[in-house]
């Protein structure tokens, strides 16, 4: 065989051999990029699943500020003959506040309650708990309850009350 023939074998494997692995290559990048893709698409959709659970009671009203709209948690609720009603659980900047009515149905003038109250997903797993204290109370009279804490919270589904 002639020198031209064996160089001319040589750069057909040398360019074969670089075809194979500019072609590995182009498949790497492309697994890469499909397997970032569907890891992105999978995180969307669960950021979408929680934001679309929290969504349907939670509502934005002004810039930054939001509201919770759910039924569970804007039920009246009653603890030692008090009766907490007229609920609202809202957040700004980070801050949830809880406001509500307190209406002494016990019968008796009630001395000032230090309550708890736990905040609960909808699953009924606890978010957190806080707490706050009803002044003295006449029989039938009405109280603003007002609890603020530093967290956001207005994610909760419902809400336990307790004396303490």
């Amino acid at each position: 065989m002639s020198k031209k023939s064996v160089n001319k074998k040589k750069r057909k494997s040398i360019l074969a051999l670089g075809a194979i692995v500019i072609l590995i290559i182009i498949g790497i990048i492309l697994i890469t990029t499909l397997s970032q893709n569907s890891k992105k698409t999978k995180e969307e959709e669960l950021n979408q699943n929680q934001s679309s659970n929290q969504e349907s009671y939670v509502e934005e009203i002004e810039d930054g500020i939001k509201i919770n709209k759910s039924t569970k948690l804007n039920e009246a609720k009653e603890v030692d003959g008090l009766q907490i009603s007229n609920i609202q659980l809202t957040t700004e900047g980070g801050m949830t506040t809880l406001l509500a009515d307190v209406t002494n149905n016990s019968g008796a003038k009630t001395p000032v309650k230090q309550i708890e109250i736990t905040l609960v997903r909808e699953d009924g797993s606890e978010i957190a708990k806080i707490t706050g204290i009803i002044n003295e109370l006449e029989v039938g009279a009405t109280t603003q309850l007002n609890i603020s804490t530093t967290s956001d919270y207005v994610e909760a589904y419902d809400f336990l009350v307790s004396t303490k």
